[in-house]
């Protein structure tokens, strides 16, 4: 399988290597054959804070965030009902209508990364949101393992289907990780590939499937020869 990769690395060791100072943002996605090659900046925190920034200026012509969450910034990835209801649509609409002009102004795109905990949670929120601004500088990624959940984890593949069968042509880019159970806070978290609980066969199954070859693929650098080998299997 031909795959167009990338790496997502933390900004500060790439900076470091660089040896330049370390970009506004937390990590930095870059092509494994030729690191030079930047598909987006990722800059954390929380959107909907009403104090997060982002500088224009970051490496590549993309910039990728969360969708955010009302549950203020303590813990970002804590449930808040009131995100899967009109206050969290709201926000989020406001957010938007603030930033992408300057987006737009300047010929970059904000791609926007849907998490279960956050605004934009599942997949009919996240492809209604696409068709609601084509022809814009609003993207959106396919993480499908952030859109899960632990009760989600019996019903993996169908989860996986609608994920990748809804998204997979309207994603900017398909962003792949592993995740472990959490039990004391009944979530998941992100984990180094081969690491979790996720069931890779099914995973490449849906890879293979449904996302397109010519279509970025990223990946976190933990075990990248392990996942390297398993895509390529």
């Amino acid at each position: 399988m031909t795959m167009d990769l990338y790496v997502l690395h933390e900004a500060r060791t790439v900076a470091g290597i660089a040896g330049v100072d370390p970009p506004a943002c937390e990590s930095i996605a870059l092509s494994t054959e030729d690191p030079s090659k930047v598909l987006f900046s990722f800059v954390g925190g929380n959107p909907l804070s009403g104090h997060w920034l982002v500088d224009l200026d970051l490496p590549g012509e993309r910039v990728a965030c969360w969708s955010g969450t009302l549950a203020g910034d303590e813990d970002l990835f804590a449930a808040h009902p009131h995100n899967w209801m009109s206050p969290g649509a709201e926000a989020l609409e406001g957010m938007l209508r603030e930033v992408l002009p300057q987006f737009e102004a300047t010929g970059r795109s904000l791609c926007l990364v849907p998490h279960a905990r956050h605004v934009l949670s599942d997949v009919q929120g996240t492809i209604n949101l696409v068709r609601a601004n084509q022809g814009g500088a609003l993207e959106v990624a396919l993480a499908p393992a952030s859109l899960l959940v632990p009760s989600m984890l019996d019903t993996l593949e169908d989860h996986l289907e609608r994920s990748f069968s809804t998204l997979s042509q309207a994603a900017s880019f398909l962003f792949l990780e592993d995740l472990a159970v959490d039990p004391v806070h009944e979530n998941l978290v992100p984990v180094d590939f081969g690491e979790g609980v996720l069931d890779k066969a099914m995973l490449r199954e849906a890879v293979r499937r449904h996302w397109p070859e010519d279509r970025p693929v990223v990946l976190r650098p933990g075990n990248l020869e392990a996942q390297l080998e398993w895509l390529r299997a």
